[in-house]
């Protein structure tokens, strides 16, 4: 089999896990399981439902998702019913779904049950038709607006393959899946490995208790966890023992993996935590199957270059050689935005694929992640496009500039926070801006802290001074104060799975780790 061969259509996949281990544990979520026979006929059922009901075949539907049974069942359904799906976040603002339905071209939006339809229909459904050939889902925009990105299913399964065989899943696996269901990560490393092998599928709830996830680690006999840092931190820091467990593998992705994360997680579990990097538009893109730490290795299929900041290619880079890294992926087409031609076009240079990353190649078929070459924030694995931010800030009254940033890389005191730096007419608060942004937002694009000011200051050439700001605002000065050094302000409420568990930061997943 190639780099690129797919092991066949999600359809057909389905049915032969139907067919081989009707009676295994395909889906867990909350106190629901399904088995593979069961979910076959949900889905078949589904289908029925799509072909009275829905859009005919070849149509383009918009799918809110959660990380539940439901939405995974109206995904394979519309899938094998040949309907393209938009996969977008069900906790999105009104605003922010009205943009993606825009820019992918959709009417409305559908939103599952978390338990799926009984409804009628057989699982013999689930193997005919033509499958659709394209899933959407949506990454962090361009100028604040957002990008809706054309996934080809069938290199979209062939990525997932290649990343099962050298991660190692098992058909005996059971996978924890904390990211939401509308990532790249989520679909890779979890939903398509278990359709892949007939492991069974864990759901973690969605937003999940870090307690809550301790427990299922430990209790929940699982064996592979996909998550992000920030996920893997606060579970360590709930402080539920971790140890015995049945764990045999821990992938980390969507942000850097820092050697204390790694180290931690490791003397808590028995299980060394290994590092994975991927985007929206490629999926899994190279994986830790070496020593921790070490450089990662690039999927089968997957090809890196580096450019230097003049553009020109490294033609034979050293191992110490940093440049902007840039991917091919055998057999796929050059990447899509939907409703973004030029954007599209100028993703590209002599068939490669610009990925916002620096980078180097120590070795053939290896690369280390070195930052980014654009203004991208990770907050809790998820994305945030400064830009974006920065549009819904404006629209305040009384604002006259804003300006988003996060702390430099190497920057002490704990992550996952970023601040907005905002000239303002006097008698704005931060209250008033953090209430007039939440409307238009998803709580983890809403800044750590709004710093408002009279104007932001400029270097020399007129841009602003980034670092002067940072340094203004007190942020982190000695690596143990936290922000501002006043509290740091209010943190969103984003809602809780259990309620003697109060509040907590929003633990979705990313969304270009794939």
């Amino acid at each position: 089999m190639s780099a690129t061969a797919c092991p066949g259509t999600v359809p057909d996949l389905l049915a032969a896990r139907a067919a081989t281990a009707a009676h295994r544990p395909a889906v867990r979520h909350r106190d629901t399981t399904l088995t593979w026979a069961e979910l076959a006929a949900l889905v078949g059922r589904a289908r029925a439902r799509l072909r009275r009901d829905g859009p005919a075949a070849g149509a383009r539907s918009g799918l809110l998702a959660g990380n539940d049974p439901g939405t995974l069942v109206e995904l394979l359904a519309a899938t094998a019913e040949g309907r393209e799906v938009v996969l977008y976040d069900a906790r999105a603002t009104a605003d922010e779904r009205a943009r993606v339905a825009a820019r992918a071209g959709l009417t409305g939006w559908h939103t599952p049950t978390p338990t799926p339809d009984s409804g009628s229909g057989t699982a013999a459904d689930v193997g005919a038709g033509p499958p659709a050939a394209y899933l959407d889902l949506v990454t962090s925009g361009t100028g604040g607006l957002p990008k809706v990105v054309r996934k080809d299913w069938r290199v979209t399964v062939a990525n997932a393959a290649a990343f099962v065989a050298l991660a190692g899943y098992r058909d005996d696996d059971r996978v924890l899946c904390t990211t939401p269901l509308h990532h790249a990560y989520a679909l890779g490393v979890a939903v398509l490995p278990a359709l892949l092998t007939g492991a069974a599928l864990h759901l973690a709830p969605h937003p999940a208790a870090p307690a809550t996830l301790g427990r299922l680690i430990r209790d929940g006999g699982v064996t592979v966890v996909q998550s992000v840092p920030f996920l893997y931190r606060a579970v360590l820091a709930s402080g539920v023992p971790l140890a015995p467990n049945a764990l045999r593998l821990c992938v980390s992705a969507g942000e850097p993996l820092s050697a204390a994360t790694a180290d931690a997680w490791r003397d808590a579990t028995g299980v060394v935590l290994r590092d994975q990097y991927g985007s929206t538009e490629f999926g899994q893109i190279a994986y830790a199957a070496g020593a921790p730490g070490g450089p990662l290795r690039l999927l089968p299929g997957v090809t890196a270059r580096l450019r230097a900041p003049d553009g020109a290619w490294l033609a034979a880079p050293g191992p110490d050689d940093v440049g902007e890294l840039h991917l091919r992926q055998e057999g796929a087409m050059p990447v899509v935005y939907r409703g973004l031609p030029g954007l599209s076009a100028a993703s590209h240079h002599d068939g490669y694929f610009r990925t916002g990353d620096t980078g180097r190649l120590p070795a053939p078929g290896y690369l280390t992640v070195t930052g980014r070459a654009t203004r991208r924030i990770s907050v809790a694995g998820r994305k945030v496009d400064p830009q974006e931010v920065e549009r819904a800030v404006l629209q305040v009254p009384g604002v006259r500039e804003c300006w988003v940033s996060a702390p430099s890389e190497g920057a002490g005191g704990p992550g996952d926070r970023f601040a907005a730096f905002v000239a303002a007419d006097a008698g704005v608060t931060e209250i008033a801006v953090r209430r007039r942004v939440a409307r238009t937002l998803s709580a983890y694009k809403i800044p750590t802290r709004f710093h408002l000011r009279t104007a932001l200051p400029r270097t020399g050439t007129g841009k602003v001074h980034t670092a002067r700001l940072w340094q203004e605002a007190g942020w982190w000065d000695a690596g143990t104060q936290e922000p501002g050094g006043d509290g740091a302000g209010p943190r969103p409420d984003l809602g809780s799975e259990e309620a003697d568990e109060g509040t907590r930061p929003d633990l979705g997943g990313p969304e270009d780790a794939a």
